[in-house]
């Protein structure tokens, strides 16, 4: 019998049993490699939760709910992509509440970023699924930070509401920079409006400020991360000193 012929025997004559042996060890090594494909994908999500209790919901020089706010967040982090969901809602009193998604991508120093902002009033009929023009209470923005280092300390913002209730498709840029003194952390910020009437009637600066934050230790191994931020709105004539706790 040829070699040939032998392999032949092997492969045709008796596939029930030398086929099948043969073929198991690959079947089982293609099972386990997709387990742990599965496994390392899996592994490789970070999930991150946190709630932050703001003495005042401020953002973009706007006062929102004019009431203390709890600000839960979730998100999960792939590779450079971050899926995300945050809240505010205010501690006593009804009013606007509001619900958001985003979703990111990081590309080294750049930061890309689409938010879906759902505000809404509690004493009034809602409908999440209302995505039409003229009736949503969405608006969803556009977003680039590009964030800066060390020897650049500078972060500038740049965001765009392209479609929702903010028929004016408010853009606004926000310039930041971050200095730490010790073990206290320092961001000034300036934010304008060029176009639209969200933040303000014709353009200005609506948000100039600074923002202090801090580890409190409370114990050896746990510290309170606190904030507070002075903030000026000059197209409204407003100021607000906030304070935060993270958790």
């Amino acid at each position: 019998m040829t070699i040939f012929q032998y392999l032949f025997t092997i492969t045709y004559v008796k596939p029930k049993k030398r086929f099948l042996r043969l073929l198991l060890p690959f079947l089982l090594l293609s099972v386990s490699s997709n387990i742990m494909a599965q496994s390392d994908t899996l592994n490789a999500v970070t999930v991150c939760a946190n709630v932050d209790l703001m003495s005042r919901y401020l953002w973009r020089g706007q006062d929102y709910g004019q009431a203390p706010s709890i600000q839960p967040g979730l998100s999960a982090t792939w590779k450079d992509f971050t899926l995300g969901a945050w809240g505010a809602y205010k501690f006593t009193g009804s009013g606007n509440q509001e619900t958001d998604l985003y979703l990111s991508k990081t590309i080294g120093p750049i930061t890309l970023v689409v938010w879906d902002y759902w505000s809404y009033c509690d004493t009034t009929a809602m409908d999440y699924f209302d995505y039409k023009q003229k009736t949503t209470s969405h608006q969803f923005e556009a977003q680039v930070l590009l964030s800066g280092n060390e020897k650049l300390p500078f972060n500038l913002l740049g965001s765009y509401f392209f479609y929702g209730s903010d028929t004016t498709n408010s853009i606004y840029f926000e310039l930041q920079y971050l200095h730490s003194i010790g073990s206290t952390d320092l961001v000034l910020f300036a934010g304008f409006q060029p176009k639209g009437k969200y933040y303000a009637e014709k353009a200005a600066f609506v948000n100039v400020g600074c923002t202090i934050q801090k580890e409190i230790a409370i114990t050896d191994r746990w510290s309170l991360p606190l904030s507070l931020s002075f903030v000026i709105n000059p197209a409204l004539k407003s100021a607000n000193l906030v304070a935060g706790v993270s958790f």
